[in-house]
């Protein structure tokens, strides 16, 4: 959709009236500069006006548009996460077209669209809008409506390839494979978007910053922080008595696809590196030695060392006990691995 964006720019100019919106917030962020950085060339705090959702006063509104532009042909009117656009509630979700007209504000709405040919007013909503919202029919009638979606796989193989390439990296087919396939991007329940992508794209040149060819085994270094990053989150949220917290992390878990026996060996080897570290910061070494002689990677000493002090070892051992056996429940068939992560974590340092 981003690509059809850029082509109706080209090809139709700029429109007066546009509704963005869509889960793919890099395209639809990246669309709304686009239309700043063609509209808004000189004096923007003239020439742009920004209303935020719960900002949003219509006489302001119409005021804003029917301001003309100071030297500059056009001025932009952003309108950000408008909830009007959106359903208000279950029931009026599930309500007639009828329905939701009869809320809407149409004479608001008659007097905002009376717009001046130098204004181009946006409404740009991350999410998803109600279809059967007038205020979406009438942009979807007299003015211009993108939605910006995840991109494909081949669409996101391609991205990633470019962003290397601009970094003047070489990068190989396998590799962009295995970042794509991994990255969890792709998964049906996924939020992540193309934000989260590149951030992985930053962490993968800052540690292979002196490689010039980027293979699988640079992703696989860094896919393998992110999970440790999120097991150590999980315990600190069992620590820290947040069950809220700790079952949210566990549920993103599965649907970026690790099992639930996957993450309970992550949160026993977690605990034993909490009882090696702690036994050797009592010897009185340091990180990078506790790494060297433990075996653990630098950036694993580094985030446990962070609470360390305050655990003791009869609540670790604890801990990894009843790791133990959650692993003997879930192989006798006792109790299902789900069922039984969820009372671990509701219970891990009790």
């Amino acid at each position: 959709m981003y690509r059809s964006f850029i082509n109706d720019l080209k090809n139709e100019g700029i429109g007066s009236l546009y509704l963005l919106y869509g889960n793919e917030r890099f395209l639809l962020d990246k669309a709304v500069e686009e239309l700043k950085s063609r509209i808004v060339s000189g004096f923007p705090e003239l020439n742009l006006t920004i209303f935020e959702d719960d900002t949003l006063d219509f006489n302001d509104l119409i005021n804003a548009c029917n301001t003309l532009p100071f030297g500059s042909d056009r001025r932009l009117v952003l309108v950000k996460d408008y909830k009007g656009l959106t359903s208000k509630s279950k029931k009026s979700a599930e309500g007639t077209d009828d329905e939701l007209d009869d809320n809407e504000e149409t004479n608001d709405f008659d007097s905002i669209f009376q717009l001046l040919d130098s204004t181009c007013l946006v409404f740009a909503n991350h999410g998803d809008v109600d279809r059967r919202k007038k205020l979406v029919k009438i942009i979807n009638k007299t003015g211009r409506v993108y939605k910006f979606e995840k991109v494909d796989r081949n669409e996101l193989m391609q991205w990633v390839k470019g962003h290397f390439r601009r970094a003047g990296k070489e990068i190989k087919p396998s590799a962009i494979e295995y970042f794509v396939d991994n990255i969890g991007y792709l998964n049906k329940n996924s939020d992540a978007n193309l934000y989260h992508v590149q951030n992985e794209i930053k962490k993968v040149l800052a540690y292979g910053k002196d490689d010039r060819i980027v293979t699988e085994e640079h992703f696989k270094q860094i896919l393998k922080r992110n999970m440790e990053n999120d097991i150590f989150k999980l315990i600190d949220a069992c620590w820290h008595k947040d069950i809220s917290k700790s079952l949210k992390i566990y549920n993103d878990l599965l649907l970026s696809g690790e099992s639930s026996f996957g993450i309970l060996a992550m949160i026993s080897k977690g605990i034993k590196n909490l009882i090696q570290i702690k036994e050797l910061r009592i010897k009185g070494l340091n990180e990078k030695e506790i790494s060297k002689t433990a075996q653990i990677h630098e950036y694993t000493v580094k985030l446990y060392l962070k609470h360390i002090d305050q655990m003791d070892f009869e609540v670790l051992e604890n801990a990894f006990n009843k790791c133990v056996n959650s692993e003997i429940n879930i192989k006798s068939g006792r109790i299902n691995e789900r069922l039984s992560l969820e009372m671990l974590l509701t219970s891990l340092f009790q």
